[in-house]
């Protein structure tokens, strides 16, 4: 069937990405993605390249706890499939590729895909590239420029693939940003605020896996709330108390300005803090 499918490994993506805009790798708290852009660019982008219709795009990522704001928000997004590894107790993002292999490959058997788009950069797909263009599929490597000269793509899985290219920081500045607290970049914290700016990061993160729950009705309640006007008291003690479970402890007043604005951010840019 002429369709693509595209595959992209966000822990890949984010790194790369970060390198490139920002100088170094930043923790994921500390970026902004505008996700349904980012989705719809990478969708039409995809119909270029093979020359038919979008299948669908696998969002690949690692979590220790569960889904996250920025998963969900993901998630809910059309012609998007979340599908999550784990992150291991130093940090590592481990079974994502056997994910991306095992879908690529069973969408090449089942011929349920002409093309496929790969965002990624590990040697360990290689096979995953090879299997599938045994079914006749071709598979287009999707890099980031990278951000030094020792590169941030396998060059075995360059090889391997049908077609290269990569994304520069022109477009992808158009979707990824550094995440701001009071005007001050959090990667900027002090060592001694990093905790701070840490908790007020995981804030934001909460208040948009909050509004990701919320229905129709109570997003147009908070929507048509004056700007210095509470939120309504239900709603309000909920998103409290997940935060305070979150923490392990009440929170500071600062967090609690932190955790509503961003709610009310995350209820009018469509469900996500990020």
């Amino acid at each position: 069937m002429n369709r693509i499918a595209v595959f992209v490994d966000a822990g890949y993506f984010y790194a790369s990405a970060s390198e490139l805009l920002f100088g170094a790798p930043l923790r994921r708290g500390e970026m902004r993605l505008a996700n349904a852009e980012f989705v719809q660019y990478l969708g039409q982008y995809a119909e270029r390249i093979g020359g038919c219709p979008l299948l669908r795009i696998y969002w690949y990522d690692g979590t220790n706890s569960g889904p996250t704001a920025a998963h969900l928000a993901m998630a809910y997004l059309d012609n998007v499939k979340l599908r999550l590894g784990f992150v291991n107790q130093s940090g590592e993002q481990k079974g994502v590729d056997g994910l991306i292999f095992s879908d690529l490959t069973n969408l090449a058997r089942n011929r349920a895909i002409s093309d496929a788009l790969l965002l990624a950069g590990d040697e360990d797909l290689r096979v995953g590239v090879s299997q599938a263009q045994e079914h006749g599929i071709r598979v287009h490597l999707l890099g980031v420029e990278p951000g030094d000269p020792s590169g941030n793509q396998s060059a075995a899985l360059q090889r391997e693939a049908d077609t290269r290219r990569q994304l520069d920081a022109a477009a992808l500045g158009q979707f990824l940003s550094r995440r701001e607290y009071s005007g001050i970049p959090l990667a900027e914290a002090d060592a001694a605020d990093e905790d701070v700016a840490h908790n007020l990061a995981r804030m934001q993160d909460l208040a948009g896996e909050y509004a990701a729950t919320l229905d129709a009705s109570q997003r147009e309640l908070i929507l048509a709330l004056p700007e210095r006007t509470p939120l309504p008291h239900e709603l309000d003690r909920e998103l409290l108390l997940r935060a305070s479970e979150l923490l392990g402890r009440k929170l500071e007043e600062n967090e609690k300005r932190t955790l509503r604005g961003a709610l009310r951010g995350a209820v009018t840019t469509g469900g996500s803090a990020d």
